[in-house]
């Protein structure tokens, strides 16, 4: 395997976790469950932020496409504005202001790369 192959394989993986610990952050407000069974029950779903801040940042800093990254990082923030306006879900509503600081971080991060 080339080593642009592998570099390409990483990225895929990491949007891939990007991915997971977004849904994670909107699968949060769909579960409602005793407090009693969250104590006893692990789930990675809850850390959805965490992973989502985590996957975007390492992918900014291991990618050497500064365009893609400028570009994702701004798609990241327009749609946590969306989020944050519009009118049909709740659930939306909850995670934007999450995504909104994940893509203003990335947009940071990436910026101040050479």
């Amino acid at each position: 395997m080339q080593k642009n192959t592998s570099k390409t394989l990483v990225e895929i993986f990491i949007l891939a976790v990007m991915f997971f610990g977004w849904v994670g952050m909107l699968s949060v407000g769909f579960r409602e469950e005793s407090p009693a069974f969250e104590v006893s029950y692990f789930n990675p779903l809850r850390y959805g932020f965490y992973i989502f801040l985590v996957a975007t940042l390492a992918l900014v800093f291991l990618s050497q496409r500064r365009v893609f990254n400028e570009r994702l990082s701004l798609g990241i923030i327009i749609f946590g504005v969306f989020s944050l306006c519009q009118p049909f879900t709740i659930v939306l509503y909850r995670c934007g202001f999450q995504t909104l600081l994940v893509g203003t971080l990335a947009f940071i991060v990436v910026s101040h790369m050479k």
